[in-house]
């Protein structure tokens, strides 16, 4: 887990040149996509085969179409390097390696293709090895969402301990302790914990040099690094542009959430409290429901089973994830029947007018398998995945959002289905954060909700009805809870769940600036009394 800066990407390129010509084996590389695979393939591999002549002899460059190598794939004596992009189930098939490498691990899809977890799929290329290596790098994103952070927190958690030069005790190296005279960054300083004299810039070659990795928690097979700038050497990371950068950014909160991600290699922590439900009643704008306004794109919905009815939320998403309502409802009936599926059904089919004149059609739907419905729902998702999923809201604090799915499905008996729908497990915990978070921004902009006028009070009633609080445990120890304020809180579950919807359908990863949408077609519509008339042979001018 690590900031920008710090060298990743060589070390990458280092351990490939190794076990191309020192210990030859087969390897993976993993980008994010397709794409990065062959960019990496260009700007990284290719000039590093080019200017070593160990190399250079070892493995060609492709200059024929029938040539044994290929720009995501280099073959040598000894092995062949495949480059694959996450996005592509393709690229995990029909290959063995001993070294599977992923980069940017937080930078990819929630799945390949619909094929599961990159990085199960790439693991298990390396099964038949005993003295595989698997290793995984990235800089972190958010919180309970970050992938990175979760395979760190399973590792015995490795830290670079340097020691003073004054006091000699060793310590982490920690942004809070660069310290600067007031309103002076580019004079920073770093103090130490333990003897509190400042220490020079000057002084941090030495200090690193003279350090060491020491973990934190026992090892079990995982070893886990985190480094950040503050240890870099690049001349753009002294603890005086480390400073610097951090005063340029600290008031405005997406380039802060930035600076802790790429600098820092730090999760960005979304904090939630209750936002108030009538500022946001306030604020609704003139756009229709089942309309999708500019700027919205993409088009998911999450669904609230209870026992009589399904409530139902649709959202339209784009850049840095601002947000429009589309359409909230209940759809009454029993879940057990068909009725009310064939309602959902009408909902999940029909195109959605944009304000440019494209249709937009939902792209993820995400149901809840809680209550006493969870085999409809399983039935309703089985003949539809993977657009729609089922989903289980779990409040573990420290969950991910979206995780990995599970095949799970029973009958009425209680047994087991063989092949039975996949179950996403749904962190609330984190989600409802940051939508409590992102309520209260006040400007169109990322992370801002769009509300349509028309929607009654008891949509932001529900929308507001929990509240994170923070109580004290036997030990002492601080807990943070959502607790309901209210009985009903439908409206933030199905937020939840579209959100979640959302980042299954890759809200995260999309690149919304280049997507162009095109106006839909005229339809031709033939009256019944034209119908006819053809039907009889008839000649009629219309």
């Amino acid at each position: 887990m690590k900031s920008a800066r710090v060298g990743y990407t060589k070390i990458l390129n280092w351990d490939t040149a190794f076990h191309i010509a020192q210990e030859p084996c087969s390897q993976l590389i993993v980008q994010p996509t397709v794409e990065d695979a062959a960019g990496y393939s260009k700007d990284e591999i290719s000039p590093m085969l080019r200017d070593m002549p160990i190399l250079e002899d070892l493995v060609s460059e492709p200059k024929t179409r029938d040539s044994g190598n290929t720009i995501l794939k280099k073959s040598y004596p000894g092995g062949t390097l495949h480059l694959v992009g996450a996005n592509s189930a393709r690229g995990f098939r029909r290959i063995t390696v001993k070294r599977v490498k992923f980069d940017e691990i937080d930078g990819y899809p929630a799945t390949a293709g619909n094929e599961g977890d990159q990085i199960k799929l790439g693991t298990m290329r390396s099964e038949t090895f005993w003295d595989r290596k698997i290793i995984l790098g990235s800089t972190p994103t958010i919180a309970g969402i970050s992938k990175i952070e979760k395979s760190f927190n399973e590792s015995d958690q490795r830290y670079r301990f340097l020691p003073c030069p004054y006091c000699g005790k060793f310590q982490v190296l920690k942004f809070r302790q660069i310290k600067w005279p007031k309103n002076e960054p580019g004079k920073a300083q770093y103090q130490c914990e333990f003897c509190e004299k400042l220490i020079p810039h000057s002084a941090k070659r030495k200090m690193d040099e003279a350090g060491e990795w020491r973990a934190t928690e026992p090892f079990k097979g995982h070893a886990g690094f985190h480094i950040w700038a503050g240890y870099s050497y690049s001349p753009n990371s002294t603890w005086a542009h480390i400073a610097i950068e951090f005063m340029k950014v600290k008031k405005d909160r997406e380039q802060l959430k930035t600076f802790t991600n790429t600098v820092l290699g730090e999760t960005w922590e979304e904090d939630g409290d209750q936002p108030e439900w009538n500022k946001l009643s306030a604020r609704a704008e003139p756009y229709k429901i089942l309309t999708v306004p500019m700027g919205g794109m993409l088009l998911c919905a999450g669904v609230d089973t209870q026992d009589n009815r399904l409530e139902v939320l649709i959202k339209a998403y784009g850049k840095d994830a601002e947000n429009w309502t589309i359409y909230q409802s209940a759809l009454w009936g029993d879940p057990d029947k068909p009725e009310v599926w064939k309602q959902l059904d009408e909902l999940l089919n029909r195109p959605y007018p944009h304000e440019s004149g494209a249709d937009l059609h939902i792209m993820s739907m995400g149901i809840d398998t809680g209550g006493h419905k969870t085999q409809s729902v399983y039935n309703y998702c089985r003949n539809r995945a993977p657009r729609v999923f089922a989903l289980k809201g779990m409040s573990t604090p420290g969950k991910p959002i979206v995780g990995p799915a599970t095949k799970q499905d029973v009958d009425f008996a209680g047994q087991k289905i063989a092949g039975g729908v996949e179950l996403t497990p749904i962190g609330t915990d984190i989600a409802k954060g940051i939508i409590y978070n992102r309520l209260k921004f006040t400007k169109p902009g990322p992370g801002y909700a769009h509300f349509p006028i028309g929607l009654n009070d008891e949509f932001y009633l529900q929308l507001t009805a929990e509240k994170l609080v923070t109580s004290y445990n036997k030990e002492g120890f601080a807990v943070k809870k959502w607790i309901k304020t209210r009985e009903r809180n439908d409206g933030l579950d199905c937020d939840v769940y579209c959100f979640a919807a959302a980042l299954k359908a890759g809200l995260e990863r999309i690149d919304f600036d280049k997507i162009k949408l095109k106006p839909a077609k005229e339809k031709k519509v033939i009256s019944s009394a034209r119908k006819e008339t053809k039907k009889q042979g008839k000649r009629t001018r219309w």
